[in-house]
């Protein structure tokens, strides 16, 4: 499975890339501007990312935006609902109004920071995301 880790910090992108190496082969990107950029690429080259995680608060585009245009160009571009990503946010908020924003824009999981292993598997087997 192709993943794509979308988080402007670091430390973030550099955990999560560690944990979810097991699912598969992982890219890490700072911005949502650049997370497009490259799921539009693997698209076009035949290789599409099967699970994007987005960051809600990122400073240049939120994650609820980046969700939004990735299902729309999904959308514009004849992919079928089994074939989209799915799409896993990640944030420090718990705030009732940005999971609720995150569903409406179509994510399949929220998972609250600090992200653990264990938090981190519950959450992808929910989603029916499974382990290499």
């Amino acid at each position: 499975m192709r993943i794509l880790i979308v988080d402007d910090d670091y430390v973030s992108r550099t955990q999560l890339k560690a944990l979810l190496s097991s699912y598969g082969d992982c890219d890490a990107v700072p911005d949502g501007e650049l997370a497009l950029q490259m799921i539009r690429r693997a698209r076009e080259e035949s290789v599409p990312y099967e699970l994007v995680t987005l960051d809600v608060e990122m400073p240049d585009m939120r994650g609820q935006e980046v969700l939004h245009r990735i299902r729309t160009w999904e959308t514009e571009n004849g992919i079928k609902p089994r074939e989209e990503a799915k799409v896993l946010m990640v944030s420090a908020l718990k705030d009732g109004k940005s999971i609720v924003t995150s569903f409406k824009e179509g994510c399949e999981a929220y998972l609250k920071k600090p992200v653990t292993a264990a938090k981190l598997r519950e959450v992808l087997a929910e989603a029916g995301i499974r382990g290499q």
